[in-house]
């Protein structure tokens, strides 16, 4: 077995400091945090499908979250009631920074339309999983078409699931 050239032991000792220096990275990383919220850590509550919603206060008709969206950041809620319009409930949601408004009421057995604005950013998409809907919001405003609702709380949210919004349904 032969000794290692001067090439190969300098570049043992670089992967050694690249290593070093991410290890130290990765635990000043983690000790920020960890001071940041108090001692403890929080990884999020499981929403199941392998997503968790982030640490407290974060979900909700308040929507906290993104910083970049607005009145979400604030847990602020926003509450509209749709308007009945012959045998169909409507309602406007501005999307251009969070939800405004993030708590909607509505009429249970009334089809309901909630027409969303364009949104861009981390508002770029609104979903449900409760009601099972997927809007791009890039292009302009997007009308939701929704069946006549049980009562009952449904939740929707951006597309990165940071900014949330609940329908009460009554």
């Amino acid at each position: 077995m032969s000794a290692p050239t001067k090439t190969e032991s300098t570049t043992t000792v670089r992967y050694v400091l690249i290593a070093a220096l991410v290890a130290t990275a990765f635990f000043v990383s983690y000790s920020f945090a960890v001071a940041r919220n108090g001692g403890e850590l929080d990884f999020g509550t499981d929403l199941g499908g392998g997503l968790a919603q982030a640490g407290p206060g974060t979900g909700g008709a308040g929507g906290a979250g993104c910083a970049c969206c607005g009145n979400s950041g604030t847990g602020e809620v926003i509450e509209g009631q749709t308007a009945i319009e012959g045998d169909v409930q409507r309602i406007s949601v501005d999307a251009s920074a969070g939800y405004a408004p993030n708590l909607i009421r509505a009429t249970a057995g009334v089809p309901l339309e909630i027409t969303f604005s364009q949104g861009s950013g981390c508002m770029a998409q609104v979903m449900s999983r409760d009601l099972g809907f997927f809007e791009d919001l890039t292009t302009g405003a997007k009308t939701i078409k929704l069946p006549a609702l049980e009562a009952g709380e449904y939740g929707f949210s951006c597309g990165m699931e940071m900014v949330f919004g609940t329908i009460v349904v009554e």
